[in-house]
């Protein structure tokens, strides 16, 4: 297997994995004066736990997040033609996998401001479809630099 393809299949894998993420989890909340629990997805969740959040909110994480996996995916593209924009497209990427995050926890805090003006007692955390993202994200910050290295000659 070529060094392109290599790179080009951690790269979809990467946008694959932030795809699957919209469908799991984003943030549990736990009310504990009640210990009713609640979770947050990218279509709501919030009513449950009996708390109020723009749809607005989420269509905007999802927006950013849904641009994240193209941006991947056209990078993962980029990569296999050898283009050296596949390098922006991966930064793109990770700015637009770093926005979903920040609505999505935007979201979380405005269920937890919900909450206190109702004098309950909660806690948001993580779960697995916010915390694939950040995984991914992560990744984002070395996988820029390594495919550069690997298939771009300096000069």
């Amino acid at each position: 297997m070529k060094k392109a393809k290599l790179w080009a299949y951690s790269v979809f894998l990467c946008a694959a994995l932030s795809g699957i993420a919209f469908l799991l989890p984003q943030f549990r909340i736990v009310l504990w004066d009640t210990g009713q629990e609640g979770w947050l997805f990218f279509w709501g969740g919030h009513a449950r736990v009996g708390a109020t959040v723009p749809a607005v909110v989420y269509g905007i994480a999802a927006v950013w997040g849904l641009l994240g996996v193209g941006a991947l995916f056209w990078a993962g593209r980029q990569v296999l033609r050898l283009e050296r924009k596949a390098i922006a497209w991966l930064n793109w990427a990770a700015f637009f996998l770093v926005m979903e995050l920040i609505f999505l926890l935007g979201a979380a805090e405005e269920v937890l401001t919900d909450l206190r003006v109702q004098n309950l007692h909660a806690d948001s955390f993580a779960q697995v479809g916010s915390w694939l993202t950040f995984i991914v994200l992560f990744v984002l910050l070395f996988l820029p630099g390594r495919v550069k290295k690997a298939l771009f000659k300096q000069g």
